[in-house]
């Protein structure tokens, strides 16, 4: 982290003694090849390139090598899976870091919304912003140490033979409640899993219970794994917990969706998890 700072003060100090693009600022720093490289693969380098302004939240190298075995080879060989995460991390216009912290969703150009929070530090959807305000010419960067994948690509992902590590899963509605959504699972390794949700149509404002029970949505049992409620106003949870992937995925589990706090024998979205 303490390399990745530097490199980016140096970026800084560049982009304000020279007019610069966000590509040529990606370009001349070396924590951003991968995504460079993914950038000029896609096609996307000379809309970058132009006039804006755009406001970009760059993964790092590092980022990227997070990520599940398999998914960015997966990304790379499909030209719309690759267009359509890079697009997910630019908004239109010159959000500056003052503005970020105001918002809790964003539109991005693929089209999916940005969930932002500042509860711990400011996260977008499940990435941290490690740095903010790399001013160019034609917009601003902030950096960010996770890879942001909307929901369009974790579905299409589903249906390809990845790695072990990571686990799509789709949550249904349930009883008519007009929610449903989605979950990701992620393998953190030291027995660990890093758990993404996010649902539409949740009733706006308030909290949405949701915990890993045993069995199935037809037939589940006992709470085993909570999980933090999901926000009503930005349909999205995440957690890291402190479970094996291979638990949970090992054995059947439902992903269950309560109403409210109050209201937890009303299910409105249930997915199943696992091998029977």
């Amino acid at each position: 982290m303490h390399r990745i700072a530097i490199s980016l003060l140096a970026a800084l100090a560049l982009a304000v003694g020279s007019a610069q693009t966000i590509v040529d600022i990606a370009v001349d720093n070396d924590d951003f090849n991968t995504l460079v490289s993914a950038v000029t693969a896609a096609g996307l380098a000379e809309v970058l390139s132009g006039d804006g302004p755009f406001t970009v939240f760059a993964p790092t190298d590092e980022a990227f090598d997070a990520l599940p075995a398999g998914a960015l080879d997966a990304v790379l060989a499909d030209l719309d899976l690759l267009t359509a995460v890079l697009t997910y991390h630019v908004v239109a216009g010159d959000v500056r870091a003052a503005d970020v912290v105001a918002l809790d969703r964003a539109r991005t150009v693929q089209g999916e919304h940005l969930a932002i929070s500042t509860a711990a530090g400011v996260q977008v959807d499940q990435a941290n912003v490690v740095a903010t305000d790399i001013v160019a010419d034609n917009g601003v960067i902030h950096v960010i140490d996770a890879v942001l994948l909307p929901r369009a690509v974790l579905a299409a992902l589903a249906g390809q033979s990845l790695a072990s590590g990571f686990v799509f899963v789709e949550l249904p509605e349930a009883s008519a409640s007009g929610v449903s959504g989605s979950a990701l699972l992620t393998d953190m390794g030291n027995g660990t899993t890093n758990v993404q949700v996010v649902l539409d149509g949740t009733p706006a404002g308030g909290d949405h219970p949701i915990h890993f029970h045993t069995g199935r949505c037809g037939a589940a049992g006992g709470v085993v794994i909570p999980l933090p409620n999901v926000d009503g106003d930005t349909g999205r949870t995440s957690a890291v917990v402190d479970v094996p992937f291979e638990w949970i995925v090992g054995a059947p589990h439902a992903l269950m969706v309560h109403l409210a706090p109050d209201a937890m024998a009303t299910i409105v979205a249930c997915g199943d998890v696992g091998i029977d």
